[in-house]
């Protein structure tokens, strides 16, 4: 009698584990996947970019630091950046000192001089000749000439050098 009750216990364990294995098999079926690791999300869900993710797995492409919380901005492909980052790779670059022109840590915006469909920092927008910065104080303003960046006072200077020139080959 003591192995039959034996017996009947532990096919009631058994009954009830293979019941609970299988409530958890369905269970998992029906939780969402994650869109990076593809594991089901058994916590919290973040949703973005129309998809769901374990917040551990949504990461910058770039650094991969956790964007949980964070600004972020997709690039054409669909892929995820934190702001720093796409800012990096695809801000427009300085003709002079070939950095990207992007916002200061903290600020959202920047300022970009574009001149002879160049794109130039607004410390780096100088004239080319004299190096007199060109947006600010009396040499504000861009003359160019022949492709070149000048100030109005070095501009004056090389049309009167070409003009003189040009008066000695005749």
């Amino acid at each position: 009698m003591a192995n039959a009750l034996r017996v009947a216990q532990s096919s009631i364990s058994i009954s009830r584990w293979c019941s609970h294995l299988l409530c958890m098999f369905s269970l998992q079926n029906t939780l969402e996947q994650c869109s990076v690791c593809a594991k089901p999300i058994m916590e919290r869900i973040l949703r973005a970019t129309g998809k769901a993710y374990h917040p551990h797995c949504f990461t910058c492409v770039m650094c991969h630091r956790s964007l949980d919380g964070i600004p972020f901005t997709v690039d054409a492909g669909g892929n995820i950046h934190c702001i720093e980052d796409f800012h990096k790779k695809f801000a427009p670059r300085c003709s002079v000192c070939k950095e990207p022109i992007m916002p200061a840590p903290g600020q959202e915006e920047t300022v970009r001089i574009v001149a002879l469909d160049r794109d130039f920092h607004v410390q780096c927008y100088r004239c080319e000749d004299c190096g007199g910065l060109l947006s600010e104080g009396d040499n504000q303003g861009c003359y160019p000439l022949d492709g070149h960046i000048l100030c109005k006072t070095c501009n004056s200077a090389r049309i009167q050098a070409l003009t003189a020139k040009a008066s000695t080959d005749l």
